[in-house]
């Protein structure tokens, strides 16, 4: 059996932790649904919202390399490109528009 890389180890761990905290998140909103208890504005409440939109994303994103990474170098690198690109997407709509007006796409509104 193959030594598991330390890289690997830590995706995993990364993994499981962001699928707690999502199971964590969804049991609260299905009690909240029952007994109204979680704050409707503040930081409470935008952390739960940010958790609900990111972390599937992390999970898949950690996921997703883990078990890549023993596979070849091209196969991870078109990954980590097709990662990037949600990232930036995602996170950095300036740069988003700025790509797709460099590649004469226009997004849909």
């Amino acid at each position: 059996m193959e030594e598991e890389n330390p890289i690997k180890k830590l995706l995993l761990f990364l993994g499981e932790l962001i699928a707690i905290i999502m199971i964590i998140r969804y049991a609260l909103l299905i009690v909240e649904n029952y007994y109204h208890f979680l704050p409707t504005s503040g930081v409470i409440y935008d952390i739960i919202n940010y958790v609900g939109l990111y972390a599937p994303m992390a999970l898949m994103i950690c996921v997703g390399l883990s078990a890549i990474w023993g596979k070849s170098d091209l196969l991870k690198l078109i990954f980590i490109i097709i990662c990037a690109a949600i990232v930036i997407f995602t996170f950095f709509p300036g740069v988003r528009d700025t790509i797709t007006n460099y590649i004469g796409v226009t997004p849909a509104p």
